[in-house]
């Protein structure tokens, strides 16, 4: 379903969710959970009752892929823990040999510590597939699980081999990250300025990125492709070609009631960042719906 610009409007006054919340920072930390110490950003609600999401960037990436979305889900009551995950942003831990149960093993650890018992999820790109794993391995910690731009089933629409260019040279010309960002990653209606902003601002972590691949072709795809057995959310951009939209449909028509489906018009791979007003609704609505 697409939302409505009048549904969307009236559900963030409903939810309290104001654009000035994007110019809101998160708060940094370090988790020590033994085996690995991870960096993670928080951005809280001012309520001590503030349900707890646990979320994931993308493959190879930082917190910062959440950075407009995240000050809008705190606004409307959520405290968001965005985790860095190992060989990102200082985030250390073994990279060998890994498969996407360690990955989500960590995301427990981490919320061990935080002291909670049961939390949402939220998997955004690469992360939604660590965030199903979780939710499988983990059925009774996870209350639902969100997937922003998840794919996977249908091949991407891009060029072979320009997503991992842009993600994992960084001696690109700038102009060629642009390039790549708009074909990658950014609906043609995105403007201009934002795709350059994040071509500017691109961070590169290749050997977690190179673990986190290897972790995913370690773990075969039966074993976390349902995302346990609860509610699930699909967040999709209508001008993706990464993670094609088709890739919602086929999960909607397996999974029926039970997945949430919601495409984003004039938006991207990166819809948090082209659309963080229209995600964080969609967000919103769906875990008043399926609450702790």
């Amino acid at each position: 379903m697409k939302p409505s610009r009048y549904l969307l409007t009236l559900a963030l006054a409903l939810c309290g969710i104001w654009l000035d919340a994007s110019a809101q920072q998160g708060d940094f930390h370090r988790i020590d959970i033994g085996h690995a110490e991870l960096s993670v950003m928080k951005w809280a609600a001012d309520s001590p009752e503030a349900e707890l999401i646990l979320a994931l960037p993308g493959s190879g990436g930082d917190y910062s892929r959440y950075k407009r979305v995240a000050p809008l889900l705190a606004e409307a009551g959520y405290r968001l823990v965005v985790i860095n995950q190992r060989g990102i942003m200082g985030s250390s831990g073994e990279l060998e040999g890994l498969t996407l149960h360690d990955l989500a093993d960590d995301v427990i650890a981490v919320a061990d510590r935080l002291g909670a018992d049961r939390f949402h999820m939220a998997g955004w790109a690469f992360g939604n597939r660590t965030a199903r794993m979780l939710a499988t391995d983990y059925p009774d910690r996870v209350a639902n699980v969100t997937l922003i731009a998840a794919g996977g089933i249908v091949p991407a629409l891009t060029e072979s081999g320009e997503l991992a260019s842009l993600l994992g040279n960084s001696d690109l010309p700038f102009t060629e990250k642009v390039r790549l960002a708009r074909r990658t990653l950014f609906s043609p209606a995105t403007d201009d300025a934002l795709v350059e902003e994040y071509a500017r601002e691109l961070n590169y972590w290749p050997e977690a990125r190179g673990a986190q691949g290897q972790a995913n072709r370690n773990t075969p795809l039966e074993e976390w492709v349902a995302g346990g057995e609860g509610p699930l959310l699909m967040v999709m951009g209508e001008d993706d070609l990464t993670a094609p939209i088709e890739n919602g449909k086929i999960m909607k028509t397996e999974y029926g009631d039970r997945l949430t489906l919601v495409v984003i018009p004039d938006a991207g791979h990166a819809l948090g960042l082209e659309k963080p007003v229209e995600t964080a609704a969609a967000i919103v609505e769906f875990l008043k719906n399926h609450p702790l």
